[in-house]
């Protein structure tokens, strides 16, 4: 019995902690065609990624489009990024080459997400387009309905295209 109520209160507060929004982790991607793990996407979210998103002296406004995550991520966080990190590698060439669109995935757990919390409004893993000029994030929008088409690999991508083209005044 204590071994049960020891596992039940495990399993809760990983729930807790993990930031997680939904807490059914048998969730499958929008696609099962996700060619490579997120870590070794051909986009830059490195410290290139976070230059840009700090470079003051562009006069154009840049799109960021954040992934704000915990460190402990259900499945469906892990599918949410995966998948629109390939949407945007595919369907934003240009804009990713001309630095008019930044992807960067951050981890709220890391220095600097609670100032992130804060000016965007979340506690757990969410898709942000913000634009940023003269160093400062000028409006944003959270995309959150990608939790509710998640199963709907179409519409999933259809909305996050569409919502990125219209951040981009394209």
């Amino acid at each position: 019995m204590f071994i049960r109520i020891l596992q039940a209160l495990l399993l809760t507060t990983g729930i807790m902690f993990s930031g997680c929004q939904q807490q059914n982790t048998a969730i499958l991607p929008a696609t099962n065609n996700i060619q490579a793990p997120i870590e070794n996407s051909n986009i830059s979210k490195s410290v290139e990624s976070e230059n840009i998103a700090s470079d003051d002296s562009k006069q154009k406004p840049t799109v960021i489009a954040y992934y704000f995550h915990r460190t402990v991520r259900c499945p469906t966080c892990i599918a949410i990024e995966a998948n629109a990190a390939k949407i945007i590698e595919t369907n934003f060439q240009q804009q990713l080459a001309d630095g008019s669109l930044t992807w960067l995935p951050f981890n709220l757990d890391d220095t600097g997400g609670e100032e992130y919390e804060k000016e965007f409004d979340i506690s757990f893993s969410t898709l942000v387009l913000a634009k940023r000029k003269d160093g400062n994030h000028t409006e944003y929008k959270k995309l959150e309905k990608v939790w509710q088409l998640i199963h709907d690999p179409e519409a999933f991508n259809a909305y996050i295209k569409d919502e990125i083209r219209l951040f981009l005044n394209e």
